[in-house]
């Protein structure tokens, strides 16, 4: 082999390395992005079943389960709480992404209306969905996840008889 020929190998390695290293930063930011959505669909998921099998809470009954989102300067979180007698219980399980993260919910909509902080209450028994944010009974909720990084969305969609899935 002769010098340039052995340049020219070691300049298109170095290339295709450079361009195979960017996609594999590319694929851990959207990996990121389904694990959150994964997240946060399983917790829904367990509100959901939680209160289809009329799971109690605290040895009291129970008047159906709900997942609270909230949102601080510091984090985005949703929590798993169930409803009883005494009210509402602490957080029993949580999701939670920290504000300063490159994962965030940038939206929670009801047909044309945008909720911020909300709840989502799962009905004993059934598993239907109701949520403060709904104003269209028959409207889907949707939460969309953005990667700020990579611009990349993900969206989750959970409808009045309570499926949860991702469109």
């Amino acid at each position: 082999f002769t010098l340039v020929e052995l340049l020219v190998v070691i300049t298109i390695m170095g290339l295709v390395g450079v361009y195979a290293l960017s996609n594999y930063n590319t694929f851990g930011e959207e990996q990121k992005l389904k694990s959150a959505a994964l997240d946060i669909q399983s917790l829904l998921k367990q509100a959901q079943a939680n209160s289809a099998s009329n799971l109690k809470c605290q040895n009291q009954d129970n008047k159906g389960w709900l997942v609270v989102y909230t949102s601080s300067s510091d984090e985005e979180r949703f929590d798993l709480k169930c409803k009883n007698n005494s009210g509402t219980s602490g957080s029993l399980k949580a999701v939670t992404f920290p504000s300063s993260g490159y994962t965030s919910v940038t939206s929670f909509t009801s047909g044309v209306s945008i909720c911020s902080n909300t709840k989502i209450t799962f009905a004993p028994l059934y598993g239907t969905m109701t949520s403060d944010c709904n104003t269209e009974p028959t409207e889907p909720l949707e939460i969309t996840l953005t990667n700020s990084k990579t611009e990349s969305t993900k969206q989750i969609k959970i409808e009045q008889g309570g499926r949860i899935y991702e469109p």
